[in-house]
């Protein structure tokens, strides 16, 4: 998003102005003065390990011709103050619509009912009006005849122009509109993409109109987060806040992208889950192939994929070790929108993840002694195994733990499922390099039914990690109870050679109880041989690229240390390169240019890699590296081989 950027204190700071240098830095930047992004969220209770406090984001408005990455980069120096300093991103919404006429027709109806076993998991349970999802998204026809039964209305702060509730938003009756900043969540007449999702977890069901949303019972509260004006923008983010504190027991999340990781995206969704204990639902994405999609893969979320009528995975959908379980998302016949009375079908995970955001309506209805975390394992440890499909086959093991049943979610009370619920990695890296040794100490929690004698087994699904002492004897564990293997830390090696560059392995955590019959996997990703290294013997750290930067790998500040200076403290540079010249035209470097790039004239002949001497300094970096002969570049280079070493 332009113009804008958000960065969060680290305490013991409180307000911007305690920072010292901070107010002068934005000033220089042309910035306004900086705002509390989440002024009325809840602070951490005592009793919530984990959680995060959102007082601390602040939200600052640039020059439009600002460059948002160079005011981020600027304000990270304050190191000692700013815990980070990002972006604010749009994710777009998953919508692959279906022709109404294709093969789920009125004629044949909503089939997903029965796959999931919907029908029976009502015999048991038809939800509960006190449990409200939040659908956040493009908007919803709040006159649907479907939909306007079901809506979760804010009746301390009736449409008046006061904010009766002193909440921060005026007459916010039917909700917001994040995108617009205002107070009308209907949907945007040009996407049916909300009102569909809406229908889906939570349509009016036995009222002899239309379609049946799984929810049943359950109320809707509509959020827009999709704009409607030209000056509006995405708002996601602060929705998923909103939710969480306007009594939302369940957010779906039916949007996302492909991308990098976001801490700031990644505490908004804390808040929800452990803050206010918000069962978070996401589309786990329709691009075909083994990848992060966010917020799907971000912690504390249940990603899901879309399956066929069949149970097989849709050709479209994404699947990846972070999936949590899979739905039916292919020609889902919900609420359109376009009146208060017509039907269609749609298709993609857009429409899988209300399936399952129903389905946690139901099983907190069921269960409501359950916190977030408890029902997220519950639909989980209830699914059906759909690996063995002809058309899973290939994909097994990365569908989650199979197909969303909700009767037995909502049946069976007696599950066992425990999680690891942080890791730390000595030493503490983004990547990790040829022949290095780590170790991994880990937090265990069980969630459900107790466990008389719980293990937790590290395996590596790569052949370029070997796991040197994997076994941690966590015992009985009451529910939710944790233990730590603090005292005998997993350990693990990386290969010495033959490791391609920058490699994601894949580390599988098997959690066991042999008494009981319990297993279940959790997995871990982390990067091998990256394209730099970190020298790090010592209090001082610095960075060295294969291209012959120092400091971090690229403007973005996403890879590498920077240079620290003694016992860590604020990184003294942004990014430092190589350059050559020879009077008065050849020049050849890797420095920032006044294009707002960086020059990339050297490139790497023999990778830098890390080692350790036979004797003298502690470690030894060399790489070699060189530019491109005069003679290809009409005389602008200068044709030279560089031998790189670095010691510390």
């Amino acid at each position: 998003i332009p113009g804008r950027l958000v960065f969060k204190l680290r305490p013991p700071y409180t307000d911007p102005n305690q920072v010292p240098g901070l107010r002068e830095a934005l000033q220089r930047l042309g910035a306004a003065p900086a705002q509390p992004k989440f002024p009325h969220s809840l602070p951490p209770g005592p009793d919530q390990p984990g959680a995060v406090n959102l007082r601390l984001v602040y939200q600052v408005e640039l020059p439009a011709a600002a460059s948002v990455p160079d005011a981020c980069r600027r304000l990270r120096l304050f190191q000692e103050g700013i815990e980070y300093a990002e972006p604010l991103y749009v994710r777009p919404p998953l919508h692959q619509p279906n022709d109404p006429l294709a093969d789920s027709t009125r004629a044949g109806g909503q089939y997903h009912l029965k796959n999931v076993q919907a029908y029976r998991a009502w015999d048991i349970t038809k939800g509960d009006t006190s449990v409200v999802i939040g659908v956040l998204d493009t908007g919803t026809r709040l006159t649907h005849e479907d939909l306007a039964p079901q809506l979760q209305v804010n009746r301390q702060d009736p449409v008046d122009g006061v904010d009766n509730d002193g909440d921060g938003y005026v007459d916010n009756y039917y909700g917001w509109d994040f995108a617009d900043n205002d107070n009308d969540p209907s949907r945007d007449p040009s996407s049916e993409h909300g009102t569909m999702v809406a229908g889906t977890a939570a349509g009016a069901t036995d009222n002899g109109r239309g379609a049946a949303g799984v929810g049943f019972r359950c109320r809707l509260l509509p959020l827009k987060i999709y704009p409607s004006t030209p000056t509006g923008s995405f708002g996601g983010y602060e929705a998923i806040v909103y939710a969480a504190d306007h009594g939302c027991r369940v957010i779906n999340l039916s949007w996302g992208g492909v991308g990098s990781r976001s801490q700031f995206e990644q505490d908004a969704i804390t808040y929800a889950a452990i803050n206010r204990d918000v069962v978070v639902v996401a589309a786990a994405g329709n691009t075909p192939a083994d990848l992060d999609f966010y917020p799907a893969s971000y912690e504390h979320v249940l990603s899901v994929t879309n399956v066929t009528r069949t149970d097989e995975k849709n050709g479209g959908a994404t699947f990846s070790r972070r999936i949590d379980l899979a739905a039916p998302g292919t020609s889902i016949l919900t609420c359109l929108g376009n009146t208060d009375s017509d039907y269609a079908a749609g298709g993609g995970t857009s429409f899988a993840s209300p399936i399952v955001a129903g389905a946690a309506g139901l099983v907190r209805s069921r269960f409501p002694q359950y916190n977030a975390a408890q029902v997220a394992a519950q639909l989980r440890r209830t699914t059906d195994n759909i690996d063995a499909l002809p058309g899973n086959v290939a994909f097994a093991g990365r569908m989650g733990s199979g197909r969303l049943n909700v009767r037995r979610a909502v049946a069976e009370a007696g599950q066992r499922s425990a999680r690891v619920v942080s890791r730390s990695f000595l030493p503490a890296r983004a990547a990790y390099n040829p022949g290095d040794t780590l170790r991994l100490t880990v937090a265990v929690q069980n969630l459900l039914q107790p466990v008389a004698n719980l293990t937790v087994t590290l395996t590596s699904l790569s052949a370029y990690v070997t796991v040197q002492q994997g076994g941690f004897a966590a015992g009985g564990l009451a529910t939710l109870e944790q233990r730590s293997n603090a005292a005998a830390p997993f350990r693990l090696a990386v290969a010495a050679a033959g490791v391609p560059l920058n490699t994601r392995a894949v580390l599988r955590y098997r959690l066991q109880d042999a008494a009981t019959g319990y297993q279940e996997d959790q997995y871990e990703t982390i990067i091998l041989n990256p394209d730099y290294v970190v020298l790090d013997a010592g209090d001082l750290h610095v960075t060295l690229t294969s291209r012959g930067q120092l400091g971090y790998d690229g403007p973005d500040m996403g890879a590498g240390v920077s240079y620290r200076p003694y016992r860590n403290g604020a990184p003294l540079l942004y990014e430092g390169g190589l350059l050559v010249a020879t009077p008065a035209a050849r020049v050849s470097d890797n420095l920032r240019n006044d294009q707002r790039g960086t020059d990339r004239d050297f490139f790497s002949v023999a990778q830098v890699q890390r080692r350790t001497p036979a004797a003298g300094p502690t470690q030894e970096a060399t790489g070699t590296l060189r530019d491109s002969l005069p003679s290809l570049t009409k005389n602008r280079t200068v044709g030279v081989r560089v031998r790189q070493r670095g010691l510390a």
